[in-house]
């Protein structure tokens, strides 16, 4: 079984991160460009939340973190609000697994859509 569990719970503990569930990582109508909202962030932390958010997209969906990952030169707030949105997303799904059974004969399949949130 992969499970991230304790990534996510150490890491939601170094952020001082309350819980808050939402059922989606991102809102659906939201369009992000480059120079959407006037004031920018914190360049560092926002590239370390990302960074660590594609360490989690290992089990989870990653077109929320490949969407936000194209704003490290110069991200917005509402980036970094969109950022902590997927921190939500995953504190709520954290004990999502992925389960190989040994039992029987594994034949790995997948499907995603790109176009999901966009």
């Amino acid at each position: 079984m992969i499970s991230q569990r304790h990534y996510i719970l150490n890491f939601l503990n170094i952020l001082n991160f309350l819980f808050k569930s939402v059922p989606t990582p991102l809102d659906q109508n939201l369009k992000l460009d480059a120079e959407i909202g006037t004031e920018e962030c914190e360049p560092t932390q926002y590239r370390q939340l990302v960074g660590s958010l594609r360490y989690l997209t290992i089990t989870r969906p990653d077109y929320p973190v490949g969407l936000l990952s194209q704003f490290m030169e110069t991200p917005r707030n509402i980036h970094l609000d969109c950022a902590k949105r997927v921190l939500h997303y995953v504190s709520e799904t954290m004990d999502f697994n992925i389960l190989y059974k040994s039992s029987t004969l594994i034949q790995l399949e997948g499907c995603t859509d790109a176009e999901w949130a966009g």
